[in-house]
């Protein structure tokens, strides 16, 4: 029989995700050039008739969307900045998406034309209690040729009452007469910083003590999505209570620790191929999933990649702390920027096989093998140069042509010939073996060593 507290408790559970969601426009993390354009029109008062939100997921798009319909709607008599109050019936009514003058839908259901008529049947009404009629359209890409067809004039032209908020993952889908018609804004991947930050503020309000490390591991797994990082967190703490470590997210996510795969890719720089196989057995072993382990490592060489390239601590979209720099530096060092583009695609095309591989840990072990290869390699600068010391150099000497070749064979031309020997000045047959006569090189060999330099310079 289940315990009635404890099945209470679970019933009036609310998610982080859905539970710290923004209600203004300033909650917003990452966004600061639509906080304020968005201040702005509202301040203003110039509104556009309709507005497309795009962007990745956990973004902000819905959010804001419904943001703004409160702030449109709202009742409230003091609005400093246009921010909606969350007080009022409207901004309460707008959250829990029950009120009647905005009018939400989900086009990935909802993607036939048919749809899209009935609910513009209503346009015409008046708004109930607000001042507009607000309609809002998640994953608007997934209306069918028809659906926007019917959408387009009404979103071109509205009455007066009527205000439409679009949003999107994927705003190439949608057709250009749609997108001309409206005010478009663009969601940012919210930042590594912003991210564990918001999170540390969440975890101070929840009375969370997560251990040093963990709130970054989680924001990274979010990819630059706050609402992600909020459902990893909850996921987290349901496994290891309100003291979390980094091993409890190691495990239940299946994750590899940052130092762990740093001191990989320095074994690897050193040539040490047998620490990439053991390596791959224990990923495999483990049970982990391989493709976003080869993920964290591709993540891990781009910020290589960034260290090395940047002048100063702390380059453009290098997102790490201070404290991490000067090891990142010593291990992008090791590997040089063209053994580092070298390492980022060879890890993104085996991450790409290893999921269709018929044996993928043989497409990972070889991988890494050939990482551990990557310092025998040289810079198509290098081999240019040197090929420019081979041209420069008389070519190997050649043996005499009437020892190694029949008599009636003449030689190439271009070469020098060889004096036929005589009775009374020929040398032994072992002596003239010995014997060396220096060539030139022909014109078809110059243009061959022309065209490949030419080539390698070109690359």
């Amino acid at each position: 029989m289940t315990d009635a507290p404890t099945s209470e408790r679970a019933q009036s559970y609310t998610v982080l995700a859905r539970k710290y969601r923004p209600k203004r426009l300033s909650d917003l993390i990452g966004q600061p050039h639509v906080v304020q354009a968005l201040t702005n029109a509202l301040s203003s008062g110039r509104v556009a008739q309709a507005f497309l939100l795009t962007g990745s997921r956990g973004t902000g798009k819905t959010s804001t969307a419904r943001i703004l319909a409160s702030a449109l709607n709202c009742l409230g008599a003091s609005r400093q900045g246009m921010e909606p109050c969350g007080e009022c019936a409207s901004c309460r009514d707008v959250a829990r998406g029950e009120d009647l003058d905005v009018i939400e839908m989900d086009a990935a259901s909802n993607s036939r034309v048919d749809d899209i008529r009935q609910r513009l049947e209503s346009i015409d009404t008046r708004p109930a209690r607000g001042r507009y009629r607000v309609y809002i359209i998640d994953e608007v890409h997934m209306l069918s040729a028809s659906a926007f067809n019917a959408l387009l004039k009404t979103v071109e032209e509205p009455p007066a009452h009527v205000k439409f908020i679009l949003a999107t993952t994927n705003p190439e889908k949608i057709p250009e007469t749609i997108l001309s018609r409206c005010q478009r804004y663009d969601f940012r991947r919210v930042t590594l910083g912003d991210i564990t930050q918001r999170l540390a503020e969440i975890c101070a309000a929840e009375q969370l003590e997560p251990q040093e490390g963990v709130l970054r591991m989680v924001a990274e797994m979010a990819e630059g999505g706050m609402r992600d990082a909020l459902s990893r967190l909850d996921q987290l703490v349901a496994f290891a209570g309100v003291r979390p470590s980094s091993e409890d997210a190691e495990r239940v996510f299946g994750l590899i620790g940052r130092k762990r795969l740093l001191d990989l890719l320095e074994q690897l720089a050193a040539g040490d191929a047998r620490a990439g196989i053991l390596f791959a057995e224990s990923v495999f072993d483990s049970g982990k999933d391989v493709a976003e382990v080869l993920g964290a490592l591709v993540g891990l060489t781009r910020q290589l990649m960034l260290v090395l390239a940047a002048a100063d601590a702390a380059g453009p979209g290098l997102d790490v702390t201070a404290e991490e720099i000067p090891a990142l530096r010593r291990a992008a060092q090791r590997y040089g920027l063209e053994g580092l583009v070298y390492l980022a695609e060879l890890l993104t095309e085996c991450r790409q096989r290893v999921r269709r591989a018929a044996f993928p840990r043989v497409v990972v072990e070889t991988t890494f093998v050939k990482l551990a290869l990557i310092g025998n390699l040289e810079s198509l600068e290098k081999l240019a140069a040197r090929m420019d010391e081979a041209a420069d150099q008389p070519l190997a000497p050649a043996r005499a042509y009437m020892h190694e070749a029949p008599a009636n064979v003449a030689p190439p031309k271009g070469e020098t010939e060889a004096v036929p020997p005589t009775h009374a000045t020929a040398p032994s047959q072992s002596a003239a073996e010995g014997q060396a006569v220096r060539r030139t090189a022909t014109e078809a060999e110059r243009e061959a060593v022309s065209q490949l330099k030419k080539t390698f310079r070109a690359k």
